[in-house]
């Protein structure tokens, strides 16, 4: 299996042709919506104080990417009225898909995970359909890519391709990261309206591949397409769509049934839950193709349609390698970017632990990351050209995994912590903090209501003398006794230079008021020297309100109150706290972020959790090193699989065989990928990389098997050909 040009200048000609060209728009086009849900939107739920476990389960929204071979059969045969007509069967297909990514894009940006649940579900709902349609995007530009060229121009195409689809990752990757921060919104300082802003920007650029669309043209391609009634069509998308739902309405249901089963096996095992998971999984999908089938076969739909649109194009591939290598293809295709994609889940919720700003985040991982990635790219299309697929998978394989093993390094380039010491009224109490400063404790009721706040205290292991202390106040809960503070201001009250660059958000806590007791539209206020801000209130009584930093640079007072407003527009209660500008020569090396405690209740013998973070530097040196290592092995490996996949496709079923393919590459990473953060959370970094290492291991076994059968596969077929 060799894709191979006459010599070097060849090579290098062809990514000038015209089809070239087109592939770098519609890459660009494919690359914008996949880091809206994964990275980009990962800190965005970060910063509005998500749990990290539930960031990354927002993976899962991509999870149509990985079944996109179920929808593919009705792009590849059913016609778009009125648009296939004019613009063609894929490009109409296309311009549908990119109409709904828009759509999905504006579901997102006016959605507050911070506001709760329903805010919440909202934002998945946009994720979902945005994973939906992205992913058919992918399928028609992918079987656009495999009909506009011949097999040794494959390659070419698919650099090109991965070119452009960087190339909008680094839109929407850093450019959504520097809007973003540019419009004020940090860890610690989220500010929706700053995310909102960033998304609608981003649905704007999709513009970009609706302009490539209406302009190319139509692929010719030797290909006999199926003629049937419209109302065979409309039935077949009657089935597809009910199978869809029975799927969604089985796994939501059933997901009761897994509850009960866990709590009645009192099941804690991370590894029995995943089971437990999994087999939820694979019973909606069960569901699902058992309401397909008894549909088809009660002849809902023409079965002929039915099996020439999903059946015989799997029954092809099989038929033309057979169903040993077949089997063993699939395994390949499904395992091969795993270590990856695994770590891929979870890089940018890693870098914000690691304290880097979205500024660093986005410089070293979207810019010098995406261009080292298309770099990697560009060499893994001219050596495909030039040697064995198989070789260069292996090579491609290698490097994948093994630079997972830079991200330990990058992690223990942050000097060690010593224990957190934790001071309660005359209680004592000791933390150990993770390899990036998380740590939490569980005190007494009874120790916490001998005082009105926390001390906690953290320093350096060995080596450097520097120290951080910070006060967290709290509330106690009184029974007919409203309360409310103001939180620390950036954890000490004081402000420096580096904060003031943007607007800071102010939090606070209120207690012993109901919802009906405060103003809808205003229920909490901040004032600044007569000025009033806007505060948001969420469900556990905690709010905050944005604060202009020229109003905090310029107060005269440097006092910021907040008060409690009735619906008749009255003060209820009211609270203030100080601030100071930091002098702009004195700096930080360990700062304390402390998550919000809820007011204490009277019962002594409960306990209270208390979370927080100590902030310390790492080596920016190594950030950029890691990054810019794994992308370009990323970018080579990539590269080669998908000339590798698109050599594997038959140009009778281009979209369905592709998309089946294409979908395996990513279903087992990204169903694991959804739990790496409960993994991260319980191994900690440095053990989660070394495992998406090992990982990798098998895969190269499994590559060397593949070339093996492979040859002998294509020996055969020469000997049935030879007379």
């Amino acid at each position: 299996m060799t894709t191979q040009t006459n010599g070097w200048k060849a090579a290098f000609t062809a990514f000038l042709d015209r089809r070239a060209l087109i592939m770098l728009f519609l890459g660009f086009s494919a690359g914008i919506p996949i880091l809206l849900i994964f990275s980009s939107l990962s800190l965005w739920l970060g910063e509005a104080g998500i749990d990290k476990s539930a960031v990354t389960f927002f993976s899962w929204a991509a999870l149509g990417y990985s079944f996109k071979f179920v929808w593919a059969p009705l792009i590849d045969e059913l016609p778009v009225p009125v648009l296939t007509k004019t613009l063609g069967r894929r490009r109409a297909w296309l311009l549908i898909a990119q109409l709904l990514i828009i759509v999905a894009i504006c579901i997102m940006a006016f959605s507050d995970p911070s506001l709760g649940q329903s805010y919440l579900i909202q934002m998945a709902v946009g994720a979902v359909l945005l994973g939906f349609s992205a992913a058919t995007q992918d399928i028609v530009i992918d079987a656009y890519r495999i009909e506009l060229a011949e097999t040794q121009m494959q390659t070419v195409l698919a650099s090109t391709y991965n070119a452009g689809y960087r190339i909008g990752m680094i839109v929407a990757g850093a450019g959504a990261l520097f809007l973003a921060a540019y419009l004020g919104t940090s860890k610690g300082n989220y500010i929706y309206e700053a995310w909102k802003y960033t998304y609608l920007t981003m649905a704007a650029v999709m513009l970009v591949g609706i302009i490539t669309t209406l302009v190319v043209r139509e692929p010719q391609v030797n290909r006999v397409y199926k003629t049937y009634k419209r109302s065979d069509y409309y039935r077949l998308v009657f089935v597809f769509f009910v199978a869809v739902a029975t799927f969604v309405v089985t796994y939501i249901y059933s997901g009761k049934v897994t509850d009960l089963l866990a709590s009645a096996a009192n099941v804690t095992d991370n590894a029995a839950l995943f089971g437990l998971e999994a087999l939820r999984f694979l019973t909606a999908a069960a569901c699902a193709l058992l309401i397909g089938y008894l549909l088809v076969h009660a002849g809902v739909v023409n079965k002929q349609m039915a099996l020439e649109t999903w059946v015989a194009p799997v029954l092809d591939f099989f038929k033309r390698y057979g169903v040993k290598l077949a089997l063993v293809l699939l395994l390949l295709i499904g395992f091969y970017r795993i270590s990856d994609i695994i770590a891929g889940v979870i890089s940018n919720v890693f870098y914000q632990d690691l304290n880097f700003s979205k500024e660093q985040i986005a410089e070293a991982v979207k810019v010098y990351g995406v261009i080292f990635s298309l770099i990697g790219g560009f060499l893994g299309g001219l050596l495909a050209q030039r040697m064995n697929i198989m070789k260069l998978m292996f090579v491609g394989a290698v490097l994948a995994s093994s630079t997972n093993l830079i991200f330990i390094g990058l992690v223990k380039s942050g000097q060690p912590l010593a224990d957190i010491q934790i001071q309660v009224g005359s209680h004592q109490y000791t933390a150990h903090p993770d390899e990036v400063g998380y740590f939490k404790l569980s005190i007494p009721n009874q120790a916490l209501l001998e005082s009105q706040h926390i001390t906690v205290q953290s320093q350096f292991a060995q080596g450097q003398s520097d120290s951080a202390s910070v006060d967290l106040p709290y509330l106690t809960a009184k029974v007919g006794q409203p309360q409310i503070q103001i939180l620390p201001i950036t954890s000490d009250n004081q402000l420096s230079a580096e904060e003031l660059k943007q607007s800071v958000v102010v939090k606070g806590q209120v207690s012993g008021l109901n919802a009906s007791q405060l103003s809808t539209d205003q229920p909490i206020v901040f004032k600044l020297d007569g000025k009033s801000f806007k505060a948001k209130l969420d469900s556990t009584g905690t709010f905050s309100g944005i604060i202009d930093q020229q109003a905090l640079k310029n107060s005269a007072t440097k006092l910021i109150s907040v008060e409690a407003i009735s619906p008749q527009g009255q003060a209820l209660i009211h609270s203030q706290r100080h601030y100071s500008l930091l002098d702009s020569s004195q700096s930080r090396t360990l700062d304390i972020d402390l998550d919000p405690i809820a007011p204490v209740q009277l019962d002594s013998k409960a306990s209270t959790e208390l979370k927080g973070k100590v902030i310390k530097p790492y080596s920016s040196q190594w950030l950029y090193f890691a990054i810019i290592v794994d992308n370009m092995a990323s970018g080579l490996a990539g590269a080669a699989f998908i000339a590798f996949l698109s050599s594997l496709t038959s140009v009778s079923f281009t979209a369905v065989q592709y998309a089946i393919f294409s979908s395996l590459m990513t279903l087992t990473p990204k169903l694991l990928g959804g739990y790496s953060g409960t993994i991260v959370t319980h191994i900690g970094y440095p053990k989660f990389f070394l495992m998406t290492t090992l990982i990798g291991i098998p895969i190269l076994i499994l590559v060397v098997w593949v070339a093996k059968l492979l040859r002998e596969h294509q020996t055969l077929e020469s000997e049935k050909i030879s007379p």
